[in-house]
């Protein structure tokens, strides 16, 4: 189940191609129990992942998560967490029925993996074989082989990319009944803000902003308002996402506005004021 994660991160460096680094000087401390880490596409969200589970060696800094050393004690990161990328590598010629059986052999726990196969709705579909699955449907089966060993803490990248919102739902339903603690990252603010209590937000390699959702979220004033295509009557327009706009206002207005059916929605701003406030509300 996990009983909490300390990330201790100084000066962190890594780069792929020499002189481009990916990772640039990054230094964190969060102590937490559902870590989320959150940026665009090419941030480095996967590459700081793959660091603190000890598949890549930073060029230069130093990396502690609970208190191991992810490059020199592999064993011991592998014993705690269980971690599950986007690219995920499966049995494609076995069906998905075998699949969650062996992996209830190798947990020791048939009965209670079958469960979790159920829980997740792979049921539905238990007799095609994995090379045959959707992309959604293949990444449910990867989510599942981190989700079925409940001793160690699960470390999920982009969990949701291709989840549709039934999936969506029983996968964040198993992380908050069946884990005190895990680690994911996303690229959509909302599912860090929504299943995380301690956030990372990177930036091209660095970090922007990191600590509590609450701390994130301390400035009531802000909101990220959900409109169509017509941009309602607001002041104080602080950044443009599309369809959603980070703006200082008070509650009041924005609820009247959505009674008046000039916006769809509204709340509490986050992530998005961060990036605001890093460079403008544009996303490079």
């Amino acid at each position: 189940m996990g009983e909490g994660i300390e990330l201790n991160l100084r000066d962190v460096w890594f780069e792929y191609t020499p002189s481009k680094p990916v990772i640039k000087g990054v230094s964190v401390s969060v102590r937490g129990e559902r870590i989320g880490i959150v940026g665009q596409n090419g941030s480095g969200k996967t590459t700081l992942l793959s660091i603190l589970m000890g598949f890549q060696r930073p060029k230069a800094g130093e990396v502690m998560i609970n208190g191991i050393n992810p490059w020199t004690e592999r064993e011991k990161i592998i014993k705690t967490f269980n971690p599950a990328f986007e690219k995920a590598r499966l049995p494609y010629a076995m069906k998905v029925g075998e699949f969650v059986k062996i992996v209830g052999r190798a947990n020791g726990d048939p009965e209670g993996t079958s469960a979790l196969a159920d829980e997740l709705g792979l049921s539905k579909f238990e007799s095609q074989k994995v090379g045959s699955l959707s992309s959604g449907q293949e990444q449910l089966l990867w989510i599942f082989s981190a989700l079925a060993d409940s001793s160690r803490i699960p470390v999920l990248d982009e969990p949701f990319v291709h989840l549709d919102l039934h999936s969506y739902v029983r996968v964040s339903s198993v992380l908050r009944r069946r884990f005190r603690s895990y680690i994911l990252t996303s690229h959509i603010p909302e599912d860090v803000e929504l299943l995380a209590d301690s956030i990372i937000v990177l930036e091209q390699g660095r970090v922007i902003w990191y600590g509590k959702v609450k701390e994130l979220q301390a400035d009531g004033e802000v909101y990220d308002v959900f409109i169509n295509d017509t941009v309602p009557p607001l002041k104080g327009i602080l950044g443009d996402f599309g369809n959603i706009l980070v703006v200082r206002t008070e509650g009041e207005t924005l609820k009247r506005l959505m009674d008046g059916g000039k916006i769809l929605g509204y709340k509490r701003s986050g992530v998005r004021y961060v990036y605001v406030k890093a460079n403008g509300g544009n996303l490079h």
